[in-house]
């Protein structure tokens, strides 16, 4: 750790111990603290430097050591940052946790899990009785934190969390910058994102394409994408995709975001020379890096964008044989395939592309 960051936290310390948090935030005048003494106060002061790098399990159990630990557990100077993985949590939880969230300034939500079933529930009855149940506790995570979230990611949390919580977002955080929204259930439609718009003019950096499979997948489509265009003309980071994804809608996009130095198209139908062609006559003259994640794509298309972007830095392609096949198992699909990946291959020593062109091929050396 360096002394910087030591330093950093130290400043945060001594402004937390002397009560300068917000008064929904003050567990100094809960726990009576006003006569500490200089080894209490130095010991609260170290804790401070320690547990902004703690993940949430372990700031909860560090609460339960002593009155010292909670102290500083449960000070908002602490909970910048909320991350929860891989877990089972609940609405209760969250609205729990909302109240150390005052200062939080990222919410990540990765691979969230439901409760589990209940005997008496059939499939249908638990998925239903699910459905969107943690919104409850985001939006009271949100709320608590307010302008102060910059960056909100949620990414794999079928049915507990649908795109509400994007309109939550667009009521709470207004100075969100970053935002990540993945969904295989719930993909985000043209009304919840022109709400986000409406409410969020800061973002940035936006990445909302459908996990594959998806269970709705033209949900997110071409007008999704316009609006995109129209909300965000400033974006400088963008990943969408899906089948619902075309030519005219990618093109309206790239035309109204000028700035756009990042793209990921991810599982588009199509990206031929046609394609490559239009974007790059109506945007992209600022991209510096492109990805193209499960998107069937043309040696020629990526000559055109190498040659056009002149200020691309990095072609990074993503495929396997199922992208170009509908019957991939085939022999004649993995012989056609493996032309396919060879033509890439040499693209990638041709000069100027050798050190910008990535090829990764699933199930290909």
């Amino acid at each position: 750790m360096s002394v910087q960051v030591l330093a950093g936290h130290s400043q945060v310390a001594r402004r937390s111990i002397a009560g300068s948090s917000s008064p929904r935030s003050t567990p100094s005048r809960r726990h009576g603290d006003g006569g500490l003494g200089a080894e209490a106060l130095r010991r609260r002061a170290g804790l401070f430097c320690v547990f902004p790098y703690l993940d949430a399990a372990s700031l909860l159990r560090a609460a339960e050591v002593c009155s010292d630990w909670r102290f500083v557990a449960r000070h908002p100077a602490v909970w910048t940052r909320l991350r929860l993985e891989n877990a089972r949590v609940s609405a209760k939880f969250l609205s729990s946790l909302s109240q150390w969230c005052t200062q939080t300034q990222s919410v990540v939500l990765i691979n969230l899990k439901p409760r589990s079933r209940r005997a008496d529930e059939t499939r249908e009855e638990y998925h239903n009785n699910t459905r969107g149940s943690l919104e409850v506790g985001v939006e009271a995570v949100l709320r608590s934190a307010g302008g102060s979230v910059l960056h909100l990611s949620v990414s794999q949390c079928p049915h507990i969390l649908t795109d509400r919580t994007l309109w939550l977002a667009s009521c709470y955080c207004r100075n969100l910058q970053t935002l990540t929204y993945r969904s295989s259930s719930h993909p985000p439609g043209q009304e919840v994102l022109w709400a986000l718009g409406a409410g969020c003019r800061n973002i940035s950096s936006l990445q909302v394409a459908p996990i594959h499979p998806c269970q709705q997948p033209t949900r997110f489509g071409n007008r999704c994408l316009q609006t995109i265009g129209r909300c965000w003309p400033h974006l400088r980071s963008l990943s969408v995709g899906g089948a619902g994804c075309g030519t005219q809608g990618l093109v309206a996009v790239v035309r109204s975001c000028v700035h756009l130095q990042v793209l990921e198209l991810e599982r588009i139908t199509d990206l031929g020379l046609q394609a490559a062609t239009e974007l790059s006559r109506d945007g992209l003259q600022s991209l510096e890096t492109l990805v193209l994640t499960h998107t069937p794509v043309s040696g020629q298309a990526i000559m055109h964008f190498h040659s056009v972007c002149v200020n691309l830095q990095a072609i990074v392609v993503h495929i396997s044989v199922s992208d170009y096949f509908e019957e991939p198992e085939t022999q004649e699909a993995q012989t056609l395939f493996r032309e396919i990946l060879s033509t890439l291959k040499v693209l990638q020593k041709r000069p100027g592309l050798c050190d910008v062109l990535q090829v990764k091929a699933e199930g290909f050396c």
